[in-house]
């Protein structure tokens, strides 16, 4: 067994990732499992402890804690090596409020998991953007990333406070609907340069962008189309509707499946992409808000190795 490094984030969750710790540390115990355990301590942080854990030889990387989480960490694997780590090994245990790449494996218990032989290559999407500073960046994701409506009210939700921040421990899918409504309500939709494997579209009006992996978006919302995890491409969604009153009635086909089945809905398969907009919009990328357009996704695949059972 290669040596086991866990990046343990106490507060995924709003703080449920720390019950979930205290009671998967005693099976860890029980199990007899060799590992270390590093926990984070502020935003950031779980990319700067994959660094260290990897620098000093671990071999199996595991995250604990939800899909920002999980993101930080893939920032921490990839900047250790410019290319494909194929001597690292990625291990997730969602114990945040969403986990939504969970949600494309088999459910087996974290125990088995920790230890498991199953191990598969999967795509990265590398997305180059605008940071908060002004400056060029890039990040990398597994999961999806959005543009619009849905990257807004993901900073809504984010932030929520009071009420709503007690009504997201008890429903995520609750939290995001309202963050959601409260977002469409003071929408405008952006005027866009969409470049898709080299082909352009000018002046195209969007409400949203959704680039993924996963279909799994927030909670229980999903899209009915998606490529796979391993097979070079990206699955993009695009809405192009204008009215609040239709935006919010897609909110409902997420929890169906049927969004892209709905008028006014675009879907598309490519392997790169660029958008292009004026608009005061931020990008959200696998639950954090990471800054702005004009915005570049590109498949790097088989870029990970991951343990799924």
């Amino acid at each position: 067994m290669k040596e086991i490094a866990i990046i343990c984030n106490l507060t995924a969750g709003s703080g449920q990732a720390e019950k979930r710790w205290e009671k998967f540390q005693m099976e860890l115990g029980s199990a007899s499992i060799d590992y270390t355990v590093h926990f984070t301590e502020a935003p950031n942080h779980a990319t700067e402890l994959t660094k260290n854990v990897i620098n000093n030889g671990a071999k199996r990387i595991v995250s604990f804690g939800g899909d920002g989480t999980l993101n930080e960490v893939i920032q921490g694997i990839i900047s250790t090596s410019p290319g494909f780590r194929g001597d690292l090994e990625l291990v997730v245990l969602g114990a945040g409020s969403s986990n939504d790449f969970d949600k494309t494996f088999e459910k087996i218990p974290w125990i088995e998991k920790i230890q498991g032989d199953k191990i598969i290559p999967i795509d990265l999407v590398r997305l180059d953007y605008i940071n908060f500073n002004g400056e060029s960046a890039t990040r990398f994701f597994v999961n999806n990333s959005s543009i619009g409506v849905i990257s807004q009210a993901g900073d809504r939700f984010n932030k929520v406070k009071g009420l709503t921040k007690i009504i997201k421990k008890i429903s995520v899918d609750t939290a995001a609907v309202l963050a959601g409504v409260q977002t469409i309500a003071t929408w405008n939709p952006m005027k866009v340069i969409l470049i898709v494997d080299g082909d352009t579209e000018t002046d195209v009006t969007l409400s949203n962008l959704t680039v993924y992996k996963n279909p799994f978006i927030a909670g229980d919302m999903y899209y009915n189309r998606c490529v796979d995890r391993g097979d070079g491409k990206l699955s993009v969604a695009l809405v192009e509707l204008e009215s609040k009153l239709k935006l919010m009635a897609v909110i409902p086909s997420l929890f169906t499946g049927t969004a892209l089945d709905k008028d006014g809905t675009r879907y598309i398969e490519c392997e790169w992409l660029e958008l292009q907009t004026d608009h005061n919009v931020v990008i959200e990328t696998d639950g954090e808000i990471v800054g702005h357009p004009p915005v570049r996704y590109t498949i790097l695949k088989h870029a990970i190795h991951t343990v799924i059972g």
